[in-house]
């Protein structure tokens, strides 16, 4: 069997990279980097470690890369001869990768060949759904979304797996934690009684998954990462060894989870074993996990769909309790890391219109939501 995966940094090669080799599969990494493409190419191998495993080593095989940019021709051709195809680009790049993927699955239809999954493994709502609106919007290949349906299944995807890098000989080598979570929209595949993932979850409502994984699991990590950053801690351990930190992190993400039981079939019980779970997870020392990583593209992460807005106004929709959510987003519009484009962008905004614009542009916010006027206080009450 074979597949292709575009992306080949942390995700890519730490996770799904990993669960494909395991399941079987040869792998054909599609990517931009070339250090990277020729370390996979050199061996046909790449090693990744498991940091919460005295760092065992795994080395995963069946693998070879090419570039996007300067072989394009052999990206299309393993497009053709793929029995599954996934993504781990960062959502931001989907439409960067949507023509040659777009090239591949016209040339597939064009020959004749079968259907095939895409999977968009993202750290975002319905990433599937993203990517094949940018297949559909690319001018580089067009192909239309009936060419899609033909040629294509898209079920969306839930990803949850803590994947970071140590560089050795200007290569970034994957440093995983064992435990994981990949979740798959089973009705939305080629064939939705099949399982070519080993050790992935198929289920038919995605929705609470994904939910939770951004609305408990990233609103926790981004809310310990703005948190931290406030308070000069360099890692997200170092943050969480505060406990004035740990507790409003866990006062955020225990709101987000008590909107979450009024939405779907969650109980708080679960939500809060579930929460443990993550802080331990999150808060393990060799980690080393920077909080501006964590806090990196605030722009995404403050929308009003994502992370933090996203939960604090489901609470208002339901009549509760947001008022830690709205502390974490005032310190998410206090990260003014200096090496961020998005954060850089954020702040010069605030500078010459003020906070309320900027929550009202960056947040979809206005006056006629409580969260508003909580936020602004909280912001001016951390700039205070």
């Amino acid at each position: 069997m074979k597949a292709v995966h575009f992306g080949a940094g942390n995700i890519g090669r730490g996770f799904i990279g990993e669960l494909l080799f395991e399941s079987g599969f040869e792998t054909t990494f599609i990517d931009v980097v070339q250090p990277i493409i020729d370390y996979i190419n050199a061996s046909h191998s790449y090693e990744m470690y498991v940091i919460d495993n005295n760092y065992e080593k795994k080395v995963i095989k069946n693998v070879k890369a090419v570039s996007s940019i300067t072989d394009e021709p052999a990206a299309v051709e393993a497009i053709c001869e793929a029995d599954i195809i996934t993504t781990s680009v960062c959502v931001d790049n989907l439409d960067k990768i949507a023509p040659t993927l777009a090239k591949g699955l016209k040339e597939r239809l064009n020959r004749g060949g079968s259907k095939v999954n895409v999977m968009a493994c993202e750290n975002a709502f319905y990433a599937t759904d993203m990517l094949k609106k940018a297949l559909v919007e690319n001018k580089k290949a067009p192909i239309t979304e009936a060419e899609l349906d033909e040629i294509g299944a898209f079920p969306n995807v839930a990803v949850d797996r803590i994947a970071l890098c140590k560089v050795v000989d200007g290569v970034k080598i994957p440093q995983i934690q064992s435990t994981f979570e990949l979740v798959i929209e089973k009705d939305k595949m080629v064939d939705p009684t099949a399982q070519p993932i080993k050790g992935a979850e198929y289920v038919e409502n995605l929705g609470m998954y994904l939910e939770r994984k951004l609305y408990v699991f990233n609103c926790g990590h981004a809310a310990t990462a703005y948190f931290g950053y406030y308070n000069n801690r360099a890692t997200i351990f170092d943050a969480l060894e505060v406990p004035e930190i740990k507790a409003d992190v866990i006062a955020v993400m225990k709101e987000s989870a008590m909107a979450m039981t009024k939405k779907y079939p969650f109980t708080f019980e679960e939500l809060e074993a579930y929460i443990e779970k993550i802080i331990k997870r999150i808060s393990l020392e060799e980690l080393h996990d920077e909080v501006v990583r964590v806090g990196r593209s605030p722009i995404r992460k403050l929308n009003a769909k994502d992370r933090l807005v996203g939960p604090a106004l489901l609470a208002e929709q339901y009549g509760l309790d947001n008022s830690h959510l709205a502390k974490a987003i005032a310190a998410g519009y206090a990260f003014d890391c200096k090496d961020d484009e998005q954060a850089v962008e954020i702040q010069n905004y605030i500078a010459e219109n003020g906070i309320e614009k900027a929550v009202e542009k960056y947040s979809s916010l206005t006056a006629e939501h409580a969260l508003y006027q909580k936020v602004i206080d909280a912001y001016k009450a951390l700039k205070a």
